[in-house]
């Protein structure tokens, strides 16, 4: 792509009440974002993805989570962008509280919080332990669920997860998305949630632009000052959510942008909500240049506008990144160690995907990943539909009983690659679907 357009969102707040409701306020601030993204997307350029830096439900329930997951689906088909192509990060009301509620849980979250643990060494112990990991990570069982069918869940292996999406310069923009929610609960308040280094410690890499998604601002991390190395020398863009009002601060030659709250409450003083659009492209052989427009609230006339830069007037504001040279192209730059477990397991077998042409009306949209779109396409189904496919393929087994949704699609994609039955998947899971796919890439080369 010559260039990348990406929508940031935050503190979208879905309740059990969004969209199902005539008392639904907030359905009309919905409405008008879609329509102003609408229309910011066609003068700058089609969307790449969706970016949402958590406090995705309200009080983590399921339902709130499947509210936000239909609405996102139809702001993607409303600005051309593949309704797959989403990255999330947990935020503390996606946090099912009940469940911190529990003593081991309870135990888990005082230990790391104390002023006297070292944060790294508390988190290394829990997540070396099935049980107490487990614990840890039940309060984010259902968003876990929302967020595997996009690739992000988090597990005890790794509570981060990490995307390379490419300029056709060959530049590899990669994302990484930090959980800081690991020990949230009824007590939170600042400096007492944790990143813990082994997410923070983004890797350099000659070449490739650097994009983490968090939650919480620093200020609000116990290991704030280690975090804060990090970003501050590594990462180029820095996008948080949390903070209800929008920000955008150049810190050491890199930019933090926190996106304000698509809903916040409106008992809070200066009520205003906001999101942000990201464009980002080549502008000569050594520098990447970052415009970012600022979208809010207008009460007046109900409606999205422009927030102007104070300083150049202009609807964006633009940023330099020196020091990303062209990749060569005998050299491209590989975005495979980056790619989620998820249907990476795919390309260990023969497929055609590589090499097909798209048949699809999609001329406006980036070029489509088919094993992202089936792992979204599995996993937005119930789990009925789910368990139907792997009958129907003949791959499942006994012992797959006790494996979580995006593991059960990593072992079912496994084997139907082995056995040459990626088409028939994709078949079968399209079929469940009201709005087939109207081709199959699998079976293209047939």
């Amino acid at each position: 792509m010559e260039k990348l357009v990406l929508v940031h969102l935050s503190d979208i707040h879905f309740t059990r009440a969004s969209g199902v409701s005539v008392h639904d306020l907030d359905t009309n601030v919905r409405n008008e974002l879609v329509l102003d993204a609408t229309k910011v997307a066609k003068q700058i350029g089609p969307v790449t993805g969706v970016l949402v830096t958590g406090d995705i439900a309200f009080s983590g329930s399921e339902v709130e989570f499947e509210h936000a997951a239909n609405w996102l689906r139809d702001l993607c088909r409303a600005i051309g962008c593949r309704e797959e192509s989403v990255w999330v990060v947990p935020g503390n009301h996606d946090v099912d509280r009940q469940k911190t509620k529990r003593k081991l849980t309870r135990m888990l979250h005082a230990g790391v919080r104390d002023d006297g643990s070292d944060v790294d060494k508390e988190l290394r112990e829990i997540f070396s332990d099935a049980q107490s990991a487990a614990a840890l990570l039940e309060p984010l069982t259902d968003y876990n669920k929302f967020a595997g069918r996009f690739g992000c869940s988090i597990s005890a292996e790794k509570h981060y997860w990490e995307r390379d999406l490419a300029l056709a310069c060959g530049t590899a923009v990669r994302l990484r998305g930090l959980t800081s929610a690991l020990v949230s609960n009824d007590e939170d308040k600042r400096t007492r949630l944790v990143l813990g280094a082994a997410q923070a410690a983004v890797e350099r890499d000659p070449g490739v632009l650097h994009m983490t998604l968090c939650h919480h601002p620093p200020d609000w991390l116990r290991d704030h000052d280690d975090v804060e190395d990090h970003l501050k020398s590594k990462v180029h863009i820095q996008l948080f959510g949390h903070k209800h009002s929008q920000r955008l601060d150049e810190i050491n030659g890199k930019v933090r942008l926190v996106a304000g709250a698509m809903h916040p409450e409106r008992g809070e003083g200066g009520w205003l909500p906001t999101y942000n659009f990201l464009e980002l492209s080549r502008r000569d052989s050594d520098r990447i240049g970052l415009r970012v427009y600022q979208r809010q609230w207008n009460q007046p006339d109900t409606s999205f506008v422009a927030r102007h830069d104070s300083i150049n007037g202009k609807d964006h504001r633009e940023f330099l990144f020196s020091g990303l040279p062209e990749p060569t192209k005998t050299e491209p730059h590989s975005t495979v160690p980056h790619e989620a477990k998820g249907l990476a397991v795919a390309a260990s077998a023969p497929s055609p995907v590589a090499a097909t042409a798209v048949t699809e009306k999609d001329d406006a949209m980036p070029p489509p990943n088919h094993e992202r779109r089936l792992a979204y396409r599995f996993l937005s189904m119930p789990f009925r539909h789910q368990i139907t496919v792997a009958k129907n393929l003949d791959v499942l087994t006994d012992a797959d009983r006790a494996l979580s949704d995006e593991a059960l699609l990593c072992v079912l994609v496994k084997r139907a690659a082995e056995k040459g039955l990626l088409g028939k998947l994709w078949t079968e899971t399209e079929r469940l679907h009201t709005d087939p796919a109207k081709f199959n890439p699998f079976e293209s080369s047939k």
